[in-house]
């Protein structure tokens, strides 16, 4: 890995991006979609209705949101048939809007800057997509872990 690269020539621009109006059950169609052939990104970039950043939509975020409407379900008293009541509620997340789980809402970085960067924010806060902005704020390119790992990899164990 050079020091000196930049985010724009380690990011991709093959990204599937969504609104934050849209509803989880829209995003997950276009996060299967999304798994099933290119770009293979493990989330969705997330944008306003100016077409603007806005956060990032991953499979981390809809298993926490599943995880909590599992744990609601289990936690009923007297309850034995806990899978149906979790089925029942999990159809409400269907009409959740993708901003009211999405994550990353202050985690992105620009195209210009450093990858050394890139790679700090997503081995530090754990990410598994970092989205790369314009000056505009509006979306050009995703960072993943898979290319930090690529690149980092590729220097230690040449």
């Amino acid at each position: 890995m050079e020091l000196e690269k930049r985010n724009s020539e380690v990011m991709t621009s093959d990204f599937a991006a969504i609104s934050a109006d849209a509803t989880v059950k829209e995003a997950y169609a276009s996060m299967e979609k999304n798994l099933q052939g290119p770009p293979h990104s493990p989330g969705l970039v997330i944008v306003n209705e100016k077409g603007k950043y806005a956060g990032v939509l991953t499979m981390d975020d809809l298993m926490n949101e599943l995880r909590q409407y599992y744990r609601d379900a289990c936690d009923k008293p007297g309850q034995g048939e806990w899978i149906a009541t979790f089925f029942r509620q999990c159809e409400l997340i269907g009409i959740k809007k993708v901003s009211e789980i999405m994550s990353g809402k202050r985690q992105w970085i620009r195209s210009g800057d450093r990858f050394e960067k890139s790679c700090e924010l997503i081995l530090y806060k754990k990410l598994h997509l970092l989205a790369v902005v314009d000056e505009g704020s509006k979306p050009v390119g995703i960072i993943t872990r898979r290319m930090v790992l690529r690149e980092i990899g590729s220097r230690m164990f040449k």
